[in-house]
């Protein structure tokens, strides 16, 4: 039985992490800003996390940490998109973005992995997205946001790789119902992917669970893109 926290527990993606580590037999703190609700038995502790706090954070990871009695497995799926122009953008919004996605992401892995250091050993997973990976209209501030990510997550491998613990990330295309994307935007996509669809988030939350496996161990500094090959081609 694995130790396991994920955050961003409410989203369809962080929902289906909790399923699928559930369903192996790990004990699972499941964390949002607001409660998750639906999930809960015997083995799931439901908590609240404002990623934007670090106090928030600090009690949160705290408190998973005592209830789970360590911690083995980090999972952040925490994150929220926002579109518009460059332009149409104001610096608020741009900053609340980056301060959920990315700086959020440098908080809550900064705690988790603290405690992973003393037992030297763990696995850290990121939903990163697609949006990392290719370009895209309107998307400059998620974009941005998941593109630090990316590097955020190479260069803790290399820090943290000694210490026996694994970084990755996973970037998946649109999913299930997603995060809103017009439709429009949804079909050209659809379109031009090599297999056809759009992925089921227990897709994502399956490979996320392999990364965190014992024969996923071995794998670290990796954004693993979950997009039915769509990032391969050219997105006209």
């Amino acid at each position: 039985m694995q130790r396991s926290i994920v955050i961003g527990a409410r989203g369809e993606i962080g929902s289906a992490i909790v399923s699928a580590l559930n369903a192996r037999g790990d004990k699972v703190a499941a964390l949002d800003i607001a409660p998750p609700t639906g999930i809960g038995n015997a083995m799931i502790l439901e908590g609240t996390i404002d990623v934007r706090d670090n106090e928030s954070v600090e009690k949160a990871i705290g408190g998973a940490h005592e209830w789970l009695g360590g911690i083995d497995v980090f999972i952040n799926a925490a994150g929220i998109m926002r579109r518009g122009s460059i332009f149409e953008f104001s610096d608020t919004q741009f900053e609340e973005v980056i301060a959920i996605n990315l700086v959020g992401a440098f908080r809550t892995t900064r705690a988790a992995a603290s405690y992973m250091l003393e037992q030297k050993s763990g696995s850290i997973t990121h939903i990163c997205s697609l949006h990392a990976l290719v370009g895209m209209p309107d998307r400059s501030a998620y974009a941005a946001s998941k593109g630090g990510l990316v590097a955020f997550v190479k260069s803790l491998a290399a820090e943290l790789g000694p210490s026996g613990i694994s970084v990755n990330a996973l970037a998946p295309g649109p999913i299930g119902s997603g995060m809103g994307d017009p439709a429009p935007s949804r079909k050209t996509i659809v379109a031009a992917t090599p297999l056809g669809r759009i992925a089921e988030a227990e897709e994502v939350a399956n490979y996320a669970a392999h990364l965190s496996s014992e024969s996923g161990r071995f794998v670290t500094g990796q954004v693993i893109a979950i997009d039915g090959g769509v990032s391969t081609t050219l997105l006209t």
